[in-house]
Formats: C-alpha cells, structure tokens, sequence
C-alpha cells in the first residue's frame, strides 16, 4: 500500500476506508506540562494567545508523535463568548467555568449566537488553526474541538439546574439546547473555513451517569446530529463514562468517529457500532499518567487487536501525563 501521511490516514479510516494501520491521531486535549516546559508555551497563556496555543499543540506532534494537531486545550471557548464567567489563570489545571449566564431561564431570550471572527477567544482558537496550517500543510489533520450543545446548554445554566429543568421547565430545556446547537454549528464552521479538517465534539454532560439514555436518544444525540448534518466535515463525538448504553445512539449521530472511555468494553463497543469508527481507549490515569512504558504498550496493543481505528486516550491527557509515556504507544504504532 502506498505510504500515507497522517492526515490521509486519519480522513481515510474515518471515510471507513482500508488503511495501511491505526491512526495515533488525539481528538482530545494534548497539553501537557512536559510539552509545555519543551514548547515555551504554558498555560494560561496557551489558552489565551494563538501562537502558544498552536505552538503548544504543535507540540504534541513534534514530542511525542501524535499524529494530529488540535485546539483548544479547555471547554470554555463557547461559555466565555457567551457571556459565562471562567476562571482561566490556573498554570496547572484547564479553565473552568464559574459563573454561568442563565440563573434565571427568561435570560435566553437575551442570548445572541456569538461572532466566532470577533467575540473572546473563539478567533484565538481560529488563528492558531490558521497558524498550525502554515506549519503542517497537509501532512497532520487538524482538529478542532467544540462542545455539544447539551454540555454547553449545562455551562449556561449550570449542569444541576439543567438537570432540575428537565422535570421542571422540560420546554426550556430543549431551547437552550437547541439554541446551543446553533453555537455549535455557526463556530464549527468558522473553525473549518480557517483550516481545520475536523471536529471533535466534547459531550460530558450527556453521559448515563447524570442523563438516561431515553433523553440522550431523545434530546442530546439528536442535537448532534443536527450540528454534524449542518457542518457536512469529518467529525468525531466523545462522551466520558460508560457509555455502553447509548453507543448506538451515538452512532445514530452520524459522527464519523465514536470515542469512547476506558469504562467501555471495546469488543462490545465494537458489536454495537456498525458503522462509525471506534476511536480510544487507552487509560489516561491509570496507564498513560501512573503506569510505565510496558503498561501503555500493552494496552496499546490490546486496544488495537479488539478492532479501534484510532488509537487514542479515553479521555483528555492529563496535563501531569510522562512524555514517554505517549511517545510509547505512538512509536509503538509506527513500529519504531
């Protein structure tokens, strides 16, 4: 077969096409203190400008081999720009959201879809897309990560109150929902106008530890599906937890790839999804950030004979995650 560059290969298995071996691609949060000690570029500087940013996330290529560049490193770009409050100066930790904008659900009326060009960070975000462009070419996809709408309906309002809604005020719910999905899709296209060649949507909120699967089927899932219809770009949909009981609605999403967390068997993930590709699951506690080399190698192998096409964290990296620790499964995927 004729040699492929990673972002062939990534585009290729995600099409559901034969390819040489797995992508080492990352959907996920890359960044991580040793990259950013290698790099020059820290948190929370990162976060904020676009040269770190895509300095940081080139990072992860060049160090530790993953076959991808993505942006941002938090899930705060879409909150911010909405008005949420974050606290983003911790050196160590992701920014978080603090303050949400919807204490009181008559404020969604107030609420506009934001201008990715111009408001907070989102044309930060962009830049360092276009920055990483220029570096990679077409040799690494670039992946642009955003929230779905479910998780950011829950920045808005606050997870718990969300949750409170949905027996209370269930109309409102599928409001800012759906207003949430118009965010999604107007910064989704923005991320790929400036170069990137895929996104990942980030749904933490939307697992079966706080939502059943009925409302994922009935609400979450379908607000995915709607913004990977609108946007027509490879996409890729990860979920923390066991997910197990809601993988065919994940599927059912059209999302490329299915990311899944190291709580999901992967054979029974890959008896459930049919169509999409499995992407994860190494440990990123126990394995990549507390076990050694032989560890990641092994369950590196493991998840590739149970049938993943990317091989990836089950979660985002943590940012105290060893250098070698990654760079053994991507060498190991490389065969160096």
């Amino acid at each position: 077969m004729i040699d492929l560059s990673p972002k062939e290969r990534y585009l290729k298995i995600l099409e559901g096409k034969k390819v040489d071996r797995v992508s080492c691609s990352c959907p996920l949060q890359t960044g991580t203190a040793d990259l950013m000690k290698l790099t020059g570029s820290y948190w929370p500087d990162a976060h904020k400008n676009a040269v770190k940013m895509a300095d940081l996330s080139y990072g992860a290529w060049e160090h530790m081999g993953l076959e991808s560049v993505r942006v941002p490193f938090c899930l705060t770009i879409e909150a911010e720009a909405l008005g949420c409050g974050i606290d983003i100066d911790s050196p160590k930790s992701q920014p978080a959201v603090k303050k949400h904008v919807l204490t009181d659900p008559s404020g969604l009326e107030d609420l506009k879809v934001p201008n990715p060009e111009k408001d907070c960070r989102m044309p930060v975000v962009g830049e360092a897309i276009s920055i990483l462009k220029e570096k990679v070419g077409d040799e690494l996809p670039i992946i642009g990560g955003i929230l779905s709408p479910f998780t950011l309906a829950g920045h808005l309002r606050g997870v718990e109150n969300l949750l409170i809604d949905t027996f209370d005020n269930p109309g409102f719910v599928e409001d800012v929902v759906s207003f949430a999905s118009e965010v999604a899709i107007e910064y989704s296209r923005f991320l790929l106008e400036m170069g990137a060649d895929s996104i990942c949507l980030i749904d933490p909120s939307a697992t079966t530890e706080l939502i059943g699967p009925d409302m994922f089927a009935s609400l979450a899932g379908p607000m995915n599906k709607k913004v990977i219809d609108k946007i027509n770009a490879p996409t890729v949909l990860h979920i923390c937890g066991d997910t197990t009981a809601i993988l065919d609605s994940m599927e059912k999403t059209g999302a490329n790839g299915v990311s899944v967390d190291p709580l999901v068997d992967r054979k029974v993930a890959k008896s459930k999804i049919k169509d999409s590709i499995l992407v994860g699951n190494i440990n990123p506690v126990e394995t990549l950030l507390f076990g050694d080399v032989e560890k990641v190698k092994a369950e590196a192998r493991q998840c590739i004979d149970d049938g993943v096409g990317i091989l990836a964290p089950g979660c985002g990296l943590s940012p105290n995650t060893p250098l070698e620790n990654v760079k053994a499964y991507t060498e190991l995927v490389r065969g160096n």
